[in-house]
């Protein structure tokens, strides 16, 4: 599934305080979840940072790293302790490729 993030801080004008926020949405535009942080005083860059970092955690959490559970199965499946590849498996290469096209979809599509 391919999903976008959307962030924003906002700051309150009295105190300085800043609050991140972001949205996590499908290509379909349907909710996936939200979320938000308190940060305290800080640098709008910070802010944003803050933003994109929980939004990814999150999603990661989700089981989102398609990459990472692919190779931990391969790893689950073989009696080795330790794996080495010098090039994408093919599983590995049929997944970047698919996340390729629906990218490349997307920056394709008229907004």
């Amino acid at each position: 599934m391919c999903v976008y993030l959307n962030t924003n801080g906002v700051v309150h004008s009295a105190f300085g305080f800043f609050v991140t926020c972001g949205v996590i949405h499908d290509e379909k535009g349907t909710w996936v979840l939200g979320y938000n942080r308190f940060l305290g005083k800080c640098s709008v860059a910070v802010a944003e940072l803050w933003g994109i970092l929980d939004g990814f955690v999150l999603r990661q959490k989700q089981e989102a790293n398609h990459i990472a559970d692919t190779l931990a199965k391969m790893a689950l499946s073989s009696d080795e302790v330790l794996h080495m590849f010098e090039e994408p498996l093919l599983e590995i290469k049929e997944i970047l490729k698919e996340e390729n096209t629906l990218d490349n979809s997307f920056m394709n599509s008229p907004m």
